[in-house]
């Protein structure tokens, strides 16, 4: 008899806390309150944008070229935020636009526009960085009708775009006053404003999946981390110009009939 209440009494299940009203009612507050951490993401990408008009326009080009550097960052990741605590809203996906706006439309906008227009070319570096800015805003705009496609986009994104100004701002934080900075700057801001509006395929970073991605692909990404832990500034500037010509040129390899490296399986 004793075996049997011993047994009975270590296989008989636990039974379950019952959590007081109190718990009940935080965590039902916690949980309809939710939609604000993907939120917080979204205004610390804002802030970011916004410090690096800040720094843009005091004349601290690196410091703005972090600020976007860290914005990038945090608008990948207030999406997987919102999916992971399945608090996507429609005032989060416009909140998330206009934040994308100011960080990757305004604020690259205007440091090219201080770093390199403002002393020799002022009224032109006005025209072709608010041509910039009119693209990006194109581009988001067209993102936001379009059917959600985590796997490629249609353009070049505007965390994309940005990445290339800030890692160049990065790379050469004082430039030297001449004409050939100023045509230099003015041929690259107009290719990335023609590389958002156009309807070139980029695939998508987040979609990456490096388990299964083919040898060339996990080569080229050592190399690239190296080359960063080496030598950042050329690396930053090396890791956005491929991404925003990968376009173009999975575009010519597809025309040609030349298998492209596939970073998605």
């Amino acid at each position: 008899m004793k075996k049997v209440s011993v047994l009975k009494s270590v296989t008989a299940p636990r039974k379950k806390r019952e959590r007081s009203p109190q718990a009940k009612a935080i965590r039902a507050e916690l949980y309809r309150r939710r939609f604000l951490l993907p939120n917080l993401v979204t205004l610390g990408n804002l802030f970011c944008g916004f410090l690096a008009i800040i720094y843009s326009s005091s004349e601290r080009y690196d410091k703005a070229a972090v600020a976007i550097g860290v914005a990038i960052l945090l608008d990948g990741l207030d999406g997987r935020v919102a999916r992971r605590f399945n608090a996507t809203s429609p005032f989060g996906l416009e909140f998330d636009s206009f934040s994308d706006l100011v960080s990757f439309g305004l604020a690259p906008a205007m440091l090219v526009y201080h770093w390199c227009f403002q002393s020799l070319a002022n009224d032109f570096g006005i025209f072709v960085c608010f041509m910039y800015a009119l693209c990006a805003a194109s581009r988001l705009a067209r993102f936001n009708i379009q059917a959600a496609n985590l796997s490629k986009f249609n353009g070049l994104p505007t965390p994309g775009a940005a990445g290339v100004v800030a890692a160049a701002a990065h790379l050469l934080p004082v430039t030297q006053e001449s004409y050939v900075s100023v045509v230099v700057a003015s041929v690259i801001t107009v290719a990335l404003g023609a590389l958002m509006v156009s309807t070139f395929e980029f695939f998508s970073i987040k979609s990456l999946k490096f388990r299964t991605a083919q040898i060339r692909l996990k080569v080229l990404l050592g190399l690239f981390i190296g080359l960063l832990w080496y030598n950042d500034q050329i690396g930053f500037v090396l890791l956005a110009s491929c991404y925003a010509l990968s376009g173009p040129v999975i575009y010519l390899m597809n025309k040609r009939k030349i298998k492209p490296i596939s970073p998605i399986s």
